[in-house]
């Protein structure tokens, strides 16, 4: 029996699956943060290979698999992919090494044909797209050095920043104030702000207060309702660029909203989105992915290997994926 291997690695966690060619899913494994522009190459390789040993280890799979497909965020410019490729080859894992941008492996996790575009909203910001023909664009995503708005970190800093202008009389008064302040655990606007500075805040918790901007927005407060309808047309902008690059505003592309952000409370992100794809592309669908992005990963490792999939493979694979990795 010959196996596979998806990786997905992104700025909080990296994620891994080995999956035989049948489509049968046989182990997962999760380890910490995979993206080597944040936490430098040596700690995210040691996260790739900890997340690819826990899943071979479940699937009772001893030497490297016929093919390893990582999608790894921090894949961005052509020295990346020459530092990469060469680093994940040596880890041994696979006989065959395919290193991909982490948009792509979450494009295939979401998207019901081969070619569309895909914006993912993490803890960082990115956006890609396929055409019919192989065409690929996809955008550098290296934060402000390339114009980029719309990460979980982007999110929580603009809540904690309308919480300390609505202090001191700056910006409106909102229900971001009381919610974020317990989120964070701290007594007062001064205190955030004093823990902000002393670093004593830890990332994790700064992206816990993406929920806390949609329960709020749900809520009916309109300074949480702009941040969400900024995003929303930030999200929609990247998507529309996107499709006028790969000259797809007269076909029915899907649009993948990949990432932790949209799953945030309440419909109106997406119907932001969705009204602003629909002035570029009008037969655009939006699509919120049935699966993780490590599972695009193993899709795109099985239909290398077998030259496509069978829908008995992808029924099998869709019934042996963990819980915790549908959406």
């Amino acid at each position: 029996m010959k196996f596979v291997l998806g990786v997905d690695a992104g700025a909080s966690k990296t994620l891994a699956l080995v999956a035989e060619t049948s489509g049968c899913v046989r182990g997962f494994g999760r380890a910490g943060p995979g993206n080597h522009q944040t936490v430098g190459l040596e700690n995210a390789l040691f996260s790739v290979r900890k997340a690819c040993e826990a899943a071979l280890a479940q699937a009772e799979v001893r030497g490297p698999v016929e093919l390893g497909v990582f999608g790894l965020a921090g894949a961005d410019l052509p020295e990346d992919f020459a530092r990469l490729m060469p680093a994940v080859e040596k880890l041994a894992l696979a006989h065959r090494v395919r290193v991909e941008n982490d948009t792509i492996v979450a494009l295939r996790a979401g998207a019901s044909r081969s070619w569309g575009v895909v914006v993912v909203c993490g803890t960082g910001f990115n956006a890609a797209g396929i055409a019919p023909d192989g065409r690929v664009f996809r955008l550098p995503a290296l934060g402000w050095i390339s114009g980029d708005w719309g990460g979980g970190m982007d999110i929580a800093r603009e809540a904690i920043k309308s919480v300390a202008r609505a202090w001191d009389g700056r910006g409106k008064s909102t229900r971001l104030t009381s919610l974020v302040l317990h989120a964070l655990g701290v007594p007062s606007e001064e205190e955030m702000i004093r823990a902000l500075y002393r670093g004593d805040i830890p990332e994790e918790k700064l992206l816990g207060l993406v929920p806390v901007v949609f329960e709020a927005a749900c809520q009916g407060d309109s300074v949480a309702q702009s941040i969400i309808l900024r995003l929303g047309e930030e999200v929609g902008l990247a998507a529309t660029a996107v499709i006028k690059k790969l000259g797809l505003e007269n076909m029915d592309v899907e649009v993948v909203l990949a990432g932790g952000v949209f799953k945030g409370k309440g419909p109106f992100l997406v119907d932001v989105v969705e009204k602003f794809v629909h002035r570029v592309a009008p037969q655009a669908r939006i699509v919120l992915p049935k699966f993780a992005p490590v599972v695009g990963a193993v899709l795109l490792a099985l239909e290398e290997v077998e030259g496509g999939i069978r829908l008995d493979v992808f029924e099998r694979l869709e019934a042996t994926i963990p819980r915790d990795l549908k959406g």
